[in-house]
């Protein structure tokens, strides 16, 4: 018992942390996921990237004893991996985007950790945690050409975004996994729809998570998105490692936002959905398109108004619109928000945060 308090410890240590379950939901997760082995190994492992050679060096093991327990654990979606000149490099990752998702390489054992995973959620405060700083995702529009009377930043570009990418791999979207063991009314949209690229398209191609893509088919895929009503949302990075089209059916992170207000609204998105009242016919299909109900239809004067307080700025009500009557709207300068180079730099950020701001085990 006292090996897996330690890691609980360690990984309410990472990124928006690990905290307790009111109903020991936390241990009996990381107990399903993490086996006795697995979670020793885990903790012998210092924070950042470490080659085999220096885990080996640190814990006084044989390089190639030490190559045998990061494999392991990486091939078991523990720990993530990456490839570099000086040598394969690996790292602890957090709860989310991290352990949790890299579960899906094992639909075998979904069986196992769905219900505990889902127990968790809902007994815990993480979801409130994730809403209390900068948000994990960033709602980026599909079309640029959406964006009036602006330049739009490449960070808020889809295209520009997935242009800076080489490799690609699609993997299994784990809210709407979780979703599907619901008993009534589960999610309907596709599975397959999270999106990852170049270290980590590498990383679920090798261990089985995900099937590696083409840009292109990365393009059709976020592009069906946009058709079936979903929101296109980017790991919270200028370099976007992760994408994924959500739903309000679905989406865990984008039900959050609801759910706990807090500072990560106001940082989802640079734009806001503006209605030409002149060019508006009021045929409703906006608020329809809203998954989320931030447009209403007033029946007096039989037009639409948009809460652009709490606009995704996603773009869907734009693309719906017969007459055009619909742009996005760039923030001002002073609301407009930067989002820290990649998701690296992200983790570290979250990790201040909710350091600062709660203390698991006093």
């Amino acid at each position: 018992m006292g090996l897996y308090r330690d890691l609980l410890k360690r990984l309410d240590e990472l990124s928006f942390g690990f905290p307790k379950s009111f109903v020991g939901a936390d241990l009996a997760l990381i107990k399903k996921i993490f086996r006795p082995e697995d979670a020793k190994d885990f903790l012998l492992m210092d924070k950042g990237y470490q080659t085999t050679a220096e885990f080996a060096e640190k814990n006084g093991f044989s390089e190639e004893i030490a190559r045998e327990k990061l494999e392991r654990m990486a091939n078991r979606g523990l720990i993530f991996r990456r490839h570099r000149e000086r040598g394969d490099e690996y790292s602890m990752h957090p709860f989310v985007m991290g352990f949790l998702e890299w579960q899906g390489g094992r639909p075998d054992e979904a069986k196992d950790w769905l219900f505990p995973t889902a127990m968790y959620m809902i007994s815990s405060a993480f979801g409130k945690r994730m809403t209390q700083t900068m948000p994990f995702y960033r709602t980026v529009p599909h079309h640029a050409e959406f964006v009036e009377g602006s330049v739009i930043k490449p960070y808020d570009d889809i295209d520009a975004m997935l242009d800076k990418h080489t490799r690609f791999a699609v993997g299994v979207c784990m809210c709407r996994l979780m979703d599907s063991i619901k008993p009534k009314n589960p999610c309907k949209h596709p599975l397959e729809t999270c999106i990852e690229t170049d270290d980590y398209a590498d990383f679920y191609i090798e261990t089985g998570i995900g099937r590696e893509i083409t840009k292109e088919e990365a393009r059709a895929i976020l592009a069906q998105g946009e058709k079936d009503g979903r929101i296109i949302q980017a790991t919270n990075s200028q370099e976007g490692e992760n994408f994924c089209s959500c739903c309000a059916c679905g989406c865990g992170m984008l039900a959050l936002k609801k759910q706990f207000p807090g500072p990560a609204g106001a940082l989802w998105s640079n734009h806001y959905s503006v209605i030409d009242q002149t060019k508006c016919i009021g045929c409703g299909k906006c608020e329809k398109r809203c998954t989320f109900g931030y447009i209403k239809f007033n029946p007096v004067n039989k037009k639409p108004t948009i809460d652009q307080q709490a606009c995704l700025g996603c773009g869907l009500c734009v693309s719906t619109c017969p007459t055009k009557a619909i742009t996005l709207r760039q923030k001002s300068e002073d609301k407009l928000y930067t989002p820290p180079p990649t998701y690296d730099d992200a983790m570290e950020i979250w990790e201040r945060d909710t350091k600062k701001n709660y203390d698991r085990f006093k």
